[in-house]
């Protein structure tokens, strides 16, 4: 054993790990896999019952590192043996890396690392495992090497690190960021499997459409050529361009800076030269090199080539309503007025077509509406109204005196609001109830992440403030509301002296007095029956609160939440005392400070909406059965939805689906992959803490 120091100031090795980047550290980890000329890279991540991430190990069958350049690989940053190579060394494939960096990124990862290598050496195939710890990032333990005869490749493990950000390693946008890195190079190299967490990386299997072009530049009197190729994806990507070296593989990544509305997109320009210009990227166009010119190029073929997509995909949204009878247009136009109506219809229906409500008859009234009000006849509504809905002569009266206070949009935008809540409640309810659906809703990958996009379940009057931070930031936050300017203030901890975390916090401010009103929300999963721990945990939190000097002069109002489907017998108790309302647990003042602690249960929750809901409920006339309801669920919250409960069956779906493998409501492409829900909102773990709101 021998240990190796790395020649560099700790913190500037702190800095190149971005430890707030795991999901990149990941990225980086597979290219020095795939540079060692690896044809199979594993990423397993390991949970803990809480499905908190425990460990993540990245395993490859490349060429491994010798035990010779062992202690050169970690004891200075830079000097890679990749600097000035352009192939790996046995393949001849393209190389990523060159910095000398890579290594260095698994502290994101764990603050314990390990790395086990078998190569091919001078004294032939040997293991060594290297080690390293965050509390001296600058020191790696060489163990002796062995004479093995295993297959080559090298483990990488990082476990230790306790932290909420590792969570982004298991959500849905971490496998599309790997699939949209490494598309070009799995396209390029077939053989190559990539498997993220038990499944493969396969970016063929999630393109829509993929289309390549030309580009020439002119820098400083030279022609130069590159190629751009414009992936559109089935599925929810962050947009992003990157530039490549000739063979596809990324040097560097940035912004896009086009609209594209509605479409989901990587664009990857490859040229050679890319890999010779890295101090330029940071600059883009404000640079007067070469990729100042090919970014410009770039982007202007962008914009060229989603001008004509959109185009097309208007076509095809208007032929699938055509197909399925919704279109409220019968008859080509004849008169230039009647195309120009036509015209201008199809741009503005095609353009809002996303946030329609999912019943066809819904759609089709939509589209009627739509119609009238490019037409300017808001009279004729009635007659398009009556054949849809077969209204009433009261209904019809009632419409003309609503339009001539408001606008057809503002009818339409309400009315679906409120048949979306309607759904939401429908599926919440399924959620929380069903005695199958509630074993299998998480809390905080699924159900915190949910209700982060429906705020207003909790009172129309909060606004979200916090969602997942640590008691020390929801303070600092409340602070900053209160444009108060002093330092950041201590940390403030619980009795046991540990930090409380809160996933999410609701504000108010109420002019009465000046005061500020806070709600911070517990959610536990359906399936979690409260007892006297979780309720001493949230009391924890207002303790806290309650006991800081900083809050002596703030006029405010704290309620803490805890929302549960059931409560022991101990609990039940303590929210039925004779001095205080109805599910209040505790309630006390410090100072100018009023801290109440609640325990609600799902059912409440969900009365006091549709209390709220109810004249618009019996209004609207809209009783959303469960598929609607989890129709809704798959349409807006398809990233956080449990998938056995949004899984549709493949005949309530074949009617959806658009000429392009389009499909509508999320339902699976014309080739059986899943799509995702065109327009659906974007938005953690089953923590023990807050699923606040």
């Amino acid at each position: 054993m021998r240990r190796v120091h790395l020649e560099a100031a700790e913190d500037h090795v702190e800095r190149l790990a971005r430890e707030h980047d795991p999901v990149g550290a990941v990225k980086e980890l597979i290219w020095n896999a795939l540079d060692a000329d690896a044809r199979h890279v594993s990423v397993v991540i390991e949970q803990s019952e809480s499905e908190s991430v425990d460990k993540i190990i990245v395993a490859d069958d490349g060429t491994g590192i010798t035990p010779e350049a062992c202690a050169a690989t970690f004891d200075k940053i830079g000097g890679s043996w990749k600097k000035g190579a352009r192939v790996s060394q046995e393949l001849g494939r393209p190389l990523h890396g060159q910095a000398g960096h890579g290594r260095l990124r698994a502290f994101a990862l764990g603050a314990s690392i390990r790395w086990t290598t078998v190569a091919d050496g001078i004294d032939g195939r040997q293991k060594a495992i290297i080690s390293a710890h965050n509390a001296s990032r600058n020191d790696f333990q060489i163990g002796d090497p062995q004479r093995v005869t295993e297959e080559r490749g090298t483990v990488v493990e990082a476990w230790g690190r306790q932290s909420s950000v590792l969570n982004k390693l298991v959500v849905d946008r971490a496998r599309t960021q790997l699939t949209t890195e490494f598309a070009p190079y799995l396209a390029m190299y077939p053989d190559v499997v990539i498997e993220y967490n038990g499944d493969r990386i396969d970016p063929q299997a999630a393109i829509q459409k993929e289309t390549p072009y030309v580009l020439e530049f002119t820098h400083d009197g030279n022609q130069e050529t590159a190629v751009l190729r414009i992936i559109e994806w089935g599925m929810r990507v962050d947009r992003e361009l990157h530039l490549c070296d000739a063979e596809g593989v990324t040097v560097d990544i940035t912004e896009v800076r086009i609209r594209a509305p509605g479409f989901d997109f990587t664009a990857y320009v490859l040229w050679r030269g890319m890999p010779d210009h890295p101090g330029e990227f940071l600059l883009g166009e404000a640079s007067d090199g070469p990729i100042a010119s090919l970014l410009f190029v770039t982007r202007q073929k962008l914009r060229d080539h989603f001008k004509l997509r959109a185009v097309e995909r208007r076509h095809e949204i208007v032929d699938k309503w055509k197909d399925d009878g919704l279109y409220p247009y019968h008859e080509e136009p004849e008169t230039e007025a009647e195309k120009v109506e036509r015209e201008t219809f199809d741009i503005i229906a095609t353009t809002v077509h996303r946030h329609m409500p999912k019943p066809a008859k819904h759609q089709r009234a939509t589209l009627a509406l739509l119609r009238e009000s490019v037409k300017h006849q808001p009279s004729h509504v009635n007659k398009i109204l009556d054949e849809v809905f077969r209204l009433s002569s009261d209904d019809k009266s009632e419409l003309d005196r609503l339009l001539s206070r408001t606008s057809l949009s503002s009818i339409i935008k309400a009315s679906s609001s409120v048949a979306d809540r309607l759904d939401f409640l429908a599926a919440l309810s399924h959620m929380v109830f069903d005695a199958e659906a509630r074993k299998l809703v998480k809390e905080r990958t699924e159900l915190h992440k949910i209700l982060e996009n429906e705020t207003w379940i909790f009172g129309e009057h909060y606004q979200l403030l916090v969602s997942d931070r640590s008691l020390d930031q929801v303070l600092n936050r409340h602070l900053d509301v209160l444009g108060r300017e002093e330092p950041a203030p201590a940390p403030v901890r619980r009795e046991d002296g540990s930090v409380g975390i809160v996933d999410l916090m609701l504000s108010r401010s109420r002019k009465e007095h000046d005061r500020r009103q806070h709600l911070v929300v517990e959610l536990k999963a359906p399936k979690v029956k409260v007892t006297g721990k979780e309720l001493e945990q949230i009391k924890s939190y207002a303790l806290a609160v309650a006991e800081d000097p900083q809050f002596a002069d703030v006029r405010v109002e704290w309620d803490f939440w805890l929302v549960t489907s059931e409560m022991n017998k101990m609990v039940r108790a303590e929210t039925r005392q004779k001095d205080k309302p109805r599910g209040c647990a505790w309630d006390l003042s410090e100072g100018e400070a009023s801290i109440r602690v609640w325990v609600k249960t799902w059912s409440d929750l969900i009365e006091e909406s549709k209390g709220r809901l109810q004249y618009f409920r019996e209004h609207f006339d809209h009783d959303p059965s469960v598929e609607q309801a989890m129709e809704y669920l798959r349409h807006v919250h398809a990233q956080y939805a449990p998938e056995a409960l949004v899984v549709p069956p493949r005949d309530a779906v074949d009617d959806f689906i658009l000429p392009d493998g389009i499909a509508l409501n999320g339902g699976p492409s014309s080739n059986g992959e899943a799509t995702p829900v065109i327009g659906a909102s974007p938005s953690v773990d089953e923590a023990q803490v807050t699923d606040s709101q």
